[in-house]
């Protein structure tokens, strides 16, 4: 069922954007973007990095760069839907209350108004491309949202409904990790 999913997500991404690029050249060839994608890679040790090559009125291509451990911060876009396409890298994806490990060639839907969100858990930098329409494009910041692994320090995106008791398993070392809030309502994982 994951693999239908997945190939049916990659074939909807194609479709969307090959579709956008046949409707755009023959509106006006002139029009025509092009961006070489290895041109513009680039990682930061601090944090992940997001670049838009490709900005349309009708969609936005993004490029996201992740070294090991950084993270794509649990959000949702509230009209608007997500596909992502994982060039190089493996991490954890998150989608609502579902987790994946995914690698290369691997599709992931972010359906509008749905918390989605990515952990490169991997041992190595991590290129993802996403593509979102309609516009315009909200962003809304998924609040208390991750918790850290005690074992390794690997920062855990926790699922839509976390409640305290649920066990979570770490991408990075598969610590087992049972939640619980501490007094100030911060989430935190305790080894099992």
């Amino acid at each position: 069922m994951r693999r239908t999913v997945l190939f049916l997500g990659t074939v909807l991404l194609f479709t969307m954007v090959a579709s956008f690029a046949f409707a755009e050249e023959k509106a006006d060839t002139s029009k025509m973007q092009t961006v070489k994608i290895n041109g513009i890679k680039e990682f930061n040790a601090e944090k992940f990095l997001k670049k838009t090559p490709l900005d349309t009125d009708k969609i936005v291509f993004n490029t996201f760069y992740l070294k090991p451990r950084q993270i794509l911060p649990f959000h949702k876009h509230p009209a608007t839907d997500e596909l992502f396409y994982i060039v190089e890298g493996t991490g954890e994806f998150t989608v609502g209350n579902a987790s994946a490990i995914v690698g290369p060639t691997s599709a992931v839907y972010g359906p509008a108004n749905v918390f989605h969100g990515l952990i490169n858990s991997g041992n190595a930098e991590m290129a993802v491309i996403s593509v979102q329409a309609p516009k315009p494009v909200e962003y809304t910041a998924a609040e208390n949202a991750t918790i850290i692994c005690p074992v390794c320090k690997q920062e855990l995106i926790l699922k839509e409904g976390v409640k305290e008791g649920d066990i979570y398993i770490c991408p990075r070392c598969g610590a087992k990790l049972k939640v619980s809030k501490t007094k100030d309502g911060k989430w935190i994982g305790t080894p099992q």
